[in-house]
């Protein structure tokens, strides 16, 4: 407890440092220009490897659907063949006929006829030869499965594309979360630099106060006391905006650097609180293709049992060796086929009912899902909208807060000035207004995080 009333360097210090209480952006701070949030969400839509992953996945179903296309078209092939056998794989000759009477008289045409004309007393074929030629096959009519899988793979692309913005929109959530982080202990590591300027101060005044025998010295203790529990309190600050500054950075793609600094968090912002449908979220009209494409599915199934027919060509050349010919069979000579393709699967209808049995459940249970899932939508979107209200109402009880702890504070130092106080009662007061102050920013932030949620999740991206 004070003896005698501080002197007027005491007042006169303490109402200095009063001045300066409490500052939200420091002069280093201030040397710098901050990423603002439109800047950081601007650069993870471009930057965000999760976000181009979802990209990716809109290219590849748009090459599933092209796939898909493909299948209109006559499906076109080229072969080629050719062998060389060690023997010929098929070899007879005048001595290998059973009947003996065939075999003389041929053994005596032969005698007379064979030299003079050139023929061989045996039979020999197919020991080399080649073959090439190319086939097409046309699709006229395949139980609507082609037709189905191209509506499958559009919905694909739809869906993939719905996708992308949910994930663009959950990416652009945490990256805002993120930034708000990393403003939110950045201005309460400002407040709690202001607030440890002033200790020195009053701990150097009450140093001089004790020497002066105008104090006692277990008021310095406590003062003391307090500047390192607010040592303690701003070294987990420091650390904690160090990790909160690299998760920024990863997630906008942007190389880490410890020097970065964000526009400081405000209640300005601009809310258009209109109905709209829930159905129009990215996540209904999701549901909404499921439905779709289990339907799809069904009729896919059914094309299985239906009849499949398709209008072919077929073109070959080749050579095959034979000793009884000048060049062999099918030498500079080609044929070729027009041919109808007709498949009645007589046996899969016992094996479709079932599968038509099972899709038609996976349909209603799709429907059931889309129903379902509608009402947590609008769940969700009546919690954001609540969360945001409520953040609202927050920041103005605890903008009054701050009024009420400044005013105390102010009340408690005169009084202290006074020697109507103790130091405790001080740094009592001091503490009640870097909490209130922190509330507040806790407030802000909360404030704008419910608030981009909202959006988010009640307007289409």
């Amino acid at each position: 407890m004070i003896k005698n009333k501080p002197t007027y360097l005491i007042k006169k210090l303490l109402g200095i440092a009063c001045c300066f209480l409490f500052s939200s952006i420091s002069s280093s701070i201030l040397a710098q220009t901050p990423l603002s949030l439109d800047s950081c969400l601007h650069m993870a839509a471009w930057h965000n490897k999760v976000i181009r992953q979802a990209h990716l996945e809109v290219d590849k179903a748009q090459q599933t659907k092209n796939q898909a296309l493909s299948y209109y078209f006559p499906q076109i092939s080229g072969y080629a063949m050719g062998y060389h056998a060690l023997q010929p794989i098929l070899e007879i000759g005048i001595d290998d006929i059973g009947n003996a009477d065939a075999r003389n008289l041929l053994n005596f045409l032969y005698s007379k006829l064979g030299p003079t004309l050139g023929i061989d007393n045996h039979l020999s074929m197919f020991q080399y030869g080649y073959q090439v030629g190319v086939s097409a096959l046309q699709p006229i009519y395949m139980g609507g499965k082609i037709v189905t899988g191209n509506q499958l793979a559009q919905i694909g692309i739809e869906a993939a594309q719905l996708q992308s913005k949910v994930t663009t929109r959950d990416v652009l959530q945490q990256v805002e979360e993120s930034y708000w982080l990393v403003a939110g202990l950045t201005s309460k590591q400002a407040t709690l630099q202001s607030g440890i300027a002033l200790l020195d101060t009053l701990e150097n005044i009450v140093k001089t106060a004790v020497e002066a025998g105008l104090a006692l010295e277990k008021d310095l203790l406590q003062v003391e006391l307090k500047r390192s529990e607010m040592n303690r309190t701003h070294i987990q600050l420091t650390n904690g905006i160090l990790l909160a500054k690299r998760a920024l950075c990863l997630s906008i793609g942007m190389e880490y650097t410890d020097s970065i600094q964000v526009e400081q968090p405000t209640l300005l912002m601009d809310i258009p609180l209109q109905d709209t449908l829930v159905q129009n979220s990215p996540e209904a009209q999701l549901l909404a293709l499921q439905v779709k494409a289990a339907q799809l599915q069904h009729r896919m199934a059914l094309s299985e049992a239906l009849p499949h027919i398709a209008l072919g060509a077929s073109y070959g050349y080749g050579n095959y060796q034979a000793n009884f010919l000048d060049h062999g069979f099918g030498s500079d000579t080609g044929n070729g086929t027009l041919f109808v393709s007709v498949s009645v699967p007589l046996t899969a209808w016992w094996e479709t009912s079932h599968k038509l049995r099972k899709q038609a459940l996976a349909i209603e249970q799709a429907q059931l899902q889309q129903a379902h899932t509608d009402q947590l939508l609008q769940m969700r979107t009546t919690q954001a909208l609540n969360g945001m209200n409520e953040a609202l109402l927050m920041a103005d009880e605890y903008e009054k807060a701050v009024e009420i702890a400044q005013r105390n504070h102010h009340l408690t130092l005169s009084s202290y000035q006074a020697g109507s106080s103790t130091i405790a009662e001080l740094l009592e007061a001091q503490t009640a207004l870097l909490k209130a102050q922190n509330d507040l920013t806790d407030a802000i932030i909360a404030y704008r995080v419910q608030a981009r949620k909202y959006l988010h999740y009640h307007y289409n991206p």
